[in-house]
Order: C-alpha cells, then structure tokens, then sequence
C-alpha cells in the first residue's frame, strides 16, 4: 500500500532531513560522533513514522480489494516467547477453549446415527454453546441451524478447510479437524518430553521439527475457531437473525494503539521533542514485541521473519540504536529539545555539553 503523500512532498521532507543533518553537524565543529548520532536518530525516526503511517492509514481506508488493514493477529497467534501466551489469551482469547466449547458432542454419536434423527433431534444435541447463538424469535429456523451446526459437530457433514501444504480448500468435518489437531498436540507433547529427557538433543531436524508441530498447531486452533465462528455467523445470517452485538476485540484496540505508538515515536524522534521519551517507548515496544516471539533456536521464527537470525533480529538491534540515542543528548543539538531548554533555562544553561570526538 501506498500513502497518499505526493513523491514531491517526500522529497522535500527527506531533503529538509538532510540539510538539518548537515547544519546541525557544521554547527558542532563537523564532528563525526554528532553526524553519526544524529544520523541514527533521524534515520530510526523515519523508520518508525512511516511505518505508524501506513498503520494508521491502513485504518482510514478501510478493508477493500488493494488494502489490507494492519493487525498483528497472526503475529501473536503464533507467539511462543516468554510474553506469547500472555498477550495472545488476553488480546485473541484462548481459541482452543472457545472451539472445545461448540465442538464438543453432547451424545456419543456417529454420523450414521445422527442422520437417523429428526430435525428437531438433531437441534437438540447442537452443543449448547453454539445452540446458544442460534435462538431467535422464529423456532423453525432456530432449528434448522441448530441441525446443520450440529450435522458439521458429529460429521454428518464437512465444510471447506484450508489444511497444511495442501492447495486449495479440504473439505472437512469437525470431528476431521479435532482429530487433526490432536494429533498435532500428541507429537509435539511427544517431542517435547523426548526433550525434557534429554533424549535427540543435538540432531538439528528434531529442533525443527518441534518449532514446526507447535507453530501449525497454534494456527490449527486459531484457524478452527476463526471457522466456528464464520460458519455460526453465516448461520444466523441464513436464518434471517440479526448478527451478534459483540464486543470489538481486544486485538484492534492493540492494533490501533501500537500504530499511533510507532507514529508518534517517528515523530518524536524526528523532531528531537521529548527525544529521550520516545527512545524509551520505543526500546519498551521493540523489546515487549522481542520477548512475545524471540529468535531463538528452540521456537519457530515470528511470521515474514527474513532469513534466519540467531537470538538477535532487527528489534533487538533497533531497540540498541535507541538506547545509543538516549545517553546522548541529540534532541539538544537538533530538535525542539534545544528550543524548550532554552526557554525554560535560559540560553547559557540549555547549552548542549560539547560532542567529543
């Protein structure tokens, strides 16, 4: 996607970036610490601005055929750090509870058997938690999707389904697809207590093999519930029931506060106004963001991950940029920070200490 800035704009703003770049370094004596610091900062800024605005417009435009609007749900889908779980209960839910829930027989049926009921027998052994979002004012058709529902739930009959190496849609029933998923959840619980023993530490391909069982299952599970939840809600649509009043998730809320976050960190930094504050949002966000899918060799790498970095990926060494930044009093050589110091100081105290080579 791109912004609706003219390339003329651009370019002047990169050009008024470098000329500042340039007087504030001739300002300094042309030393090479204050070019290369500031350089970092205004180059980090930019990073950062541009990317929030892209968020943030991403919001404005709305979900259309050339927009994709920015959310960070498969991100932390397949979050596997120390904060991973942490952030996708609280900001995703927990999708396995939620599909366990509306998937799970009532009876111990076959599909053979479940044929063999009424439409009204068929209603009747819907999982509650489903049947719950069926009900509406006409009965006939509150039946009619409590069956087909429960006709998926005791596989009687399958939905399509995106599966694992596998191109185009599966078609595939509920009971398939739990089944799939706990046979996912029994090999990785399976390669994570041969590790625990110590046992095929070492061989590089039971490493990877590991990672891969739980990234799939994580999404295995976003994905059920994300279908569970598409297919009740064409249920209701189908049978003429308002759709459900729920409550935004929590994940878009994050969405938006992380876009704004990124923008006014790029801002901060570009205009060297409150330049040691924005440092320290931004290290806080690179770091939080590290510590919810680390690079580390035991788990899978975070989604549209480039290449194959070790412990340190470009967050880490961003959020370092930063910290360089903050210990150095930048915003004084170039920035706003100079104007309000000199406004609340006086000239002779707001004075930058001299850069030394």
């Amino acid at each position: 996607m791109t912004l609706p800035i003219p390339p003329a704009v651009l370019y002047a703003g990169l050009a008024g970036v470098l000329l500042s770049l340039v007087v504030a370094t001739a300002t300094n004596g042309w030393q090479l610490r204050v070019f290369a610091l500031l350089a970092l900062r205004l180059a980090v800024g930019w990073l950062f601005l541009f990317a929030g605005l892209e968020k943030v417009y991403s919001f404005a435009v709305g979900p259309t055929d050339s927009n994709r609007v920015f959310t960070s749900e498969p991100y932390f889908a397949a979050a596997e750090g120390p904060l991973g779980e942490y952030m996708r209960k609280k900001y995703l839910g927990d999708p396995e509870a939620t599909y366990k829930a509306r998937l799970t027989k009532k009876e111990p049926r076959s599909a053979a058997d479940f044929k063999q009921l009424t439409p009204e027998g068929k209603a009747e052994v819907c999982p509650d938690a489903a049947a719950e979002l069926l009900t509406g004012e006409d009965a006939a058709k509150s039946t009619a999707a409590k069956a087909k529902f429960a006709a998926w739930v005791y596989g009687a009959e399958a939905r399509d389904a995106k599966v694992s190496m596998v191109t185009g849609d599966i078609p595939l029933t509920a009971e398939q697809r739990l089944s799939a998923l706990d046979l996912l959840q029994r090999e990785s619980d399976a390669l994570t207590a041969r590790d625990a023993e110590g046992l095929g530490r070492g061989y590089g391909y039971e490493i990877e093999r590991k990672k891969k069982l739980k990234g799939e299952l994580l999404k295995a599970q976003a994905d059920l519930a994300a279908d569970t939840d598409k297919f009740l809600a064409e249920l209701r649509t189908e049978a003429g029931f308002p759709p459900l009043d729920a409550a935004e998730k929590p994940i878009k809320s994050l969405d938006r506060l992380t876009a704004y976050t990124i923008t006014a960190v790029g801002a901060g930094l570009l205009l060297g106004l409150f330049t040691k504050l924005w440092c320290l949002v931004g290290v806080g966000f690179l770091v939080m963001t590290y510590l919810a899918h680390p690079t580390v060799p035991w788990l899978s790498l975070p989604p549209n991950t480039e290449g194959k970095p070790l412990f340190i990926n470009n967050n880490l060494i961003i959020a370092l940029a930063l910290l360089v930044v903050f210990v150095h009093p930048t915003g004084r050589w170039l920035g706003l920070d100079a104007l309000l110091c000199r406004l609340i100081f006086g000239p002779e105290k707001a004075a930058a200490p001299t850069a030394v080579v």
